[in-house]
């Protein structure tokens, strides 16, 4: 092949490469289609459109001035099971996205799911997510639960040494960018831990299921892990409250 040829060919390939990785989510194109999304997993819920993990299949659809993202139940699944964990049969919900196509702002509906190793069962509902909202959690060092102020992490200090010297850390919300395909919603999520007839909680941690990148439908990529981080974290705090609760049981039952 001529040298020029292949500097074309090569050229041109390299363009089909980086369209087929997906291009920012056009909301404003109402044809019912397939796109992806993916989800950012740095382990710090304030970084927003950092590191992103593999993309997901989604349903995108829009009527009047509000655009939908529809991501079925069988996804929202296949994200939250792995590393033993696994789905509750029919006990996923769909995640609904709702875009306002004239200030891109989005919301979220509630959205729930069971995971289960061995004995352990963990509940959690995905509450109402908002990219105009602001939403704190304890950090930078522990999981993420949900704060309203310094005040209350410094009260927990106390009584739970791990928040000392904790922070209450506020993140925000924000629209979604044309752009980049960037958007993040806030709020929390809500989880129960359960072994055997023993149940804990509920308690309300930080998610970061809504901090998310939107493109056009791309070249499917090979199967990949679980990219919600908050909830590995979340799990094992019930966990460890869960297995701690064990523990002080056989040890009163030995006494």
């Amino acid at each position: 092949m001529h040298r020029t040829s292949a500097i074309v060919v090569s050229t041109c390939l390299a363009l089909a490469a980086r369209v087929a990785a997906g291009e920012p989510l056009d909301v404003h194109d109402p044809t019912p289609r397939s796109v992806f999304f993916e989800t950012e997993i740095s382990s710090e819920p304030n970084e927003v459109g950092q590191v992103f993990g593999s993309a997901h299949p989604a349903a995108w659809s829009a009527s009047g001035n509000i655009g939908t993202l529809t991501i079925s139940a069988a996804t929202h699944e296949a994200l939250r099971s792995g590393g033993g964990w696994t789905p509750v049969p029919d006990s996923f919900d769909p995640i609904v996205i709702q875009i306002d196509l004239t200030t891109l702002e989005a919301t979220s509906a509630p959205a729930f799911g069971a995971i289960e190793t061995g004995n352990v069962g963990l509940a959690f509902t995905q509450n109402v997510l908002d990219s105009t909202a602001v939403v704190a959690y304890i950090g930078p060092d522990v999981d993420p639960f949900i704060c309203t102020s310094q005040a209350q992490v410094d009260a927990l200090c106390p009584i739970a040494p791990q928040f000392c010297g904790q922070f209450c850390i506020p993140a925000a919300g924000s629209a979604y960018d044309e752009d980049t395909g960037l958007l993040n919603l806030v709020g929390s999520e809500t989880q129960t831990a359960c072994d055997g007839g023993q149940c804990f909680g509920p308690y309300d941690f930080f998610t970061a299921a809504g901090d998310l990148r939107l493109t056009e439908a791309a070249v499917p990529e090979p199967p990949a892990p679980p990219t919600l981080p908050a909830l590995a974290p979340a799990g094992s705090a019930l966990l460890s409250l869960l297995l701690g609760s064990v523990a002080l049981r056989r040890i009163r039952t030995l006494r």
